[in-house]
């Protein structure tokens, strides 16, 4: 019986059979990946363009810390500053543009065509 069962090839799929149906999930799977690529590349331009917006500009004051008469003082930190200046790279920002809307054909006059 158990020889019978081995050498059965009844229901057993054809190799040309196969090989359709793993090109097919191959190209589903290639396609698949394609679209997960440009999601990727489109999100990751998204932050790049939040990253280019941000102003990236800094100042803090200086700051003495008295001491006592024979230490006029005690501890000094000099301020600084830094201003960002626009880049080549930077992000121009997002720019709306008005689009003017179509008739709604529900609501066209047959009489008049319009």
């Amino acid at each position: 019986m158990l020889n019978k069962f081995i050498n059965d090839e009844a229901g057993f799929l054809i190799s040309a059979e196969l090989v359709l149906i793993f090109t097919l999930v191959f190209c589903g799977v290639a396609v698949g990946f394609a679209m997960i690529k440009d999601s990727l590349v489109s999100e990751l331009g998204d932050v790049s363009e939040a990253i280019g917006a941000l102003n990236q500009s800094y100042n803090f004051t200086s700051l003495t810390a008295d001491g006592s008469p024979g230490y006029p003082n005690h501890a000094v930190c000099s301020g600084s500053g830094f201003i960002d200046e626009a880049d080549s790279c930077d992000c121009l920002g997002v720019t709306f543009t008005a689009v003017a809307g179509k008739n709604d054909p529900s609501t066209l006059n047959v009489a008049e065509g319009t």
